[in-house]
């Protein structure tokens, strides 16, 4: 699998703009992926989850025992400026054993202690499964995994983004492949009403390229309080809207909210959604803006029955030399209203130094005055070392620090084709 979800090669010139590129953050890896040993991870493509506690969960897509990806959690340290503890809670199998293989996307973390996710691959047909895994009754005993759902297709599902939790109990999820037109397709898996019984999936709707708009490349999805379901389809570059049919029978109605355009004035190729108050959406794009390297953008809903959502872009990215360049990720606020993502390219260059780049993660502020404008400030940008290199992956706001996971980098020892050494980070980065 590539490396990114999308490539751009992107030179931007030094213009006029707010945006803070020196910061007094500080970038700590709090765990460097160590896959040579069998007994860690390697190569995170997915974010972290907290629990009531602080310890982190996520996964890795490859390394663990049998070199077919884990799930990990790390406990913070005791004491001020001591070590997080990494513990790893299952190693998947692969398709030899009818389990998963390569778990990417975020992970659900329910109430209950239980963890849902996806995997690339692997299951029972080889083309990736929904997993659950239960923490043990009694301390010190492994965490027992369970397939409850695998998919079959005879094309590449793409199982990118994880899992979204919804009323009783339901996940859902969307992959970027497969489905009816081949384009991919909105699920929906319902626990069982009766123990011993299996889940249940039920298609929701399958991305066609019908007016050449609305397929291919959907990211993760969010639901409203109603049911209704919203998200982004990359390629098509549209944001979306699901609504459940009446008396839950019947097929779901797709409602096109906004269709991107590109260009100066718009973005393009848009990541994933994050809600807003009064039912407003905000996202990123990949692409676009005004010079070309991305936006951050509100969606209002309409103010009359039957209107038009409005689109307003707050940030584009690439104005200054130094800028973060490309977002990647959905973005996550803060309790002040900042937004905060990752993007694909930034100042510090990566691999030939040209064209290759490790990535940020940015803050976009709301104006401190009423009709002021939004300012971004880079956070942090990757080098390739040990700080790590590639965060494809959101970002998880904890009052004022900052959580993820970078693809490469850090102090394992990996070997990654055209890009730096190193096995993946998770990283906080302090405000």
């Amino acid at each position: 699998m590539a490396r990114h979800f999308a490539t751009l090669f992107v030179f931007c010139v030094s213009l006029s703009a707010l945006v803070s590129i020196a910061s007094a953050q500080s970038e700590t890896v709090i765990h460097s992926f160590q896959s040579s040993s069998g007994a860690d991870g390697s190569n995170p493509f997915g974010g972290v989850v907290a629990d009531g506690t602080g310890a982190l969960y996520g996964t890795a897509q490859s390394g663990g025992k049998y070199r077919q990806g884990v799930v990990y959690k790390l406990s913070p340290p005791t004491t001020q400026g001591g070590v997080w503890k990494q513990n790893i809670l299952y190693s998947f199998q692969g398709v030899e054993y009818e389990d998963g293989s390569y778990p990417m996307g975020n992970i659900v973390l329910m109430k209950s202690g239980k963890i849902y996710g996806t995997t690339y691959s692997g299951g029972q047909y080889g083309d990736g499964a929904v997993y659950e895994l239960s923490p043990p009754t009694q301390s010190g005993k492994p965490w027992t995994e369970k397939i409850i759902y695998s998919f079959y297709s005879s094309d590449d599902l793409e199982l990118y983004y994880g899992l979204t939790a919804g009323a009783g109990g339901r996940l859902y999820g969307t992959t970027s492949g497969g489905g009816r037109y081949d384009e991919g397709f909105v699920f929906a898996l319902s626990p069982p009403k009766q123990l011993g019984n299996p889940w249940t999936e039920a298609v929701l709707y399958n991305f066609s390229n019908s007016n050449g708009f609305n397929g291919g490349g959907a990211t993760g999805v969010i639901l409203d309080a109603s049911g209704n379901i919203y998200g982004t389809t990359f390629y098509g570059g549209v944001v979306y809207q699901l609504v459940p049919p009446s008396g839950g029978k019947g097929a779901w109605a797709e409602n096109i909210l906004y269709s991107f355009t590109g260009g100066p004035g718009d973005g393009l190729s848009p990541t994933g959604l994050v809600f807003g108050s009064a039912g407003t959406l905000y996202g990123a794009t990949l692409e676009g803006g005004q010079f070309g390297a991305g936006t951050v953008y509100q969606l209002s809903p309409p103010t009359t029955q039957g209107g038009a959502w409005t689109e307003q872009v707050l940030y584009s990215f690439g104005s200054v030399t130094g800028d973060s360049l490309n977002p990647i990720t959905s973005l996550m606020f803060d309790s002040a209203g900042a937004l905060y993502g990752a993007s694909e390219n930034g100042p510090d260059s990566c691999g030939d130094g040209l064209y290759y780049y490790c990535g940020t993660v940015f803050k976009v502020s709301p104006p401190s005055t009423q009709g002021g404008s939004w300012t971004e400030q880079v956070l942090h940008s990757f080098t390739g070392g040990t700080d790590g290199a590639y965060i494809q992956t959101p970002v998880l706001v904890l009052g004022t620090t900052v959580y993820g996971t970078t693809l490469e980098g850090g102090t394992g020892f990996c070997e990654n084709e055209n890009g730096p050494a190193g096995c993946g980070t998770v990283f906080q980065i302090t405000q």
